[in-house]
């Protein structure tokens, strides 16, 4: 069989185009521990179109300098 080829009109294509300048990166600081991609996708889906999600875990060297600088129970550093 040979596939179709659907043409696009020069509108489609504009379209389109003002879609993909409107896209952008969310950066989260934070998130709950154990939340994964489907559940921040859920989350953040109420507030327009999602995508993809991509979630990224700490750098170990990171987690150690704001541990030491916070204390495990994130208290805020030292205190007099």
């Amino acid at each position: 069989k040979k596939k179709k080829i659907h043409k696009l009109e020069l509108k489609d294509v504009g379209d389109f185009n003002e879609k993909l300048k409107r896209r952008g990166v969310v950066y989260l600081s934070w998130i709950p521990p154990r939340m994964n991609p489907a559940k921040l996708k859920h989350l953040l889906s109420g507030h327009g179109e999602v995508s993809r999600v991509f979630l990224q875990e700490e750098d170990p060297t990171a987690r150690k300098r704001r541990l030491r600088a916070t204390g495990k129970k994130g208290g805020g550093g030292k205190r007099y």
